[in-house]
């Protein structure tokens, strides 16, 4: 019988072994299981899948390098970074660059 996970009991484990460069991540996650196929789909030599867990859970190995922890965005920080994406987003869709139909004239 299956019984569906608590968010609780949906965890992430990271081992991190000193004597290797890579790090190997067994996880429960749903969203993190989908980003994890993606690296691996894309690619394959750096993001590893090793073998299927527990229920849906699958183990990963990658690049020590992809894993961070990082400070805390400030509210400001967090602020100018969407304001400037906000930019580029617009700057890219009605710039006219070549091949680009909005800023083509006839």
């Amino acid at each position: 019988m299956h019984s569906k996970l608590t968010l609780a009991e949906q965890e992430t484990i990271i081992l991190w072994d000193n004597e290797l460069d890579t790090a190997s991540i067994y996880t429960h996650d749903p969203r993190l299981l989908r980003r994890l196929a993606e690296l691996s789909a894309k690619y394959p030599d750096d993001c590893i899948f090793e073998k299927n867990g527990a229920g849906k859970s699958k183990f990963y190995r990658v690049p020590k390098k992809l894993i961070a922890i990082r400070t805390p965005y400030s509210e400001e920080r967090r602020k100018r970074q969407r304001e400037q994406a906000l930019q580029e987003n617009y700057r890219e869709r009605f710039s006219g660059n070549p091949g680009d139909a909005a800023g083509e004239e006839t």
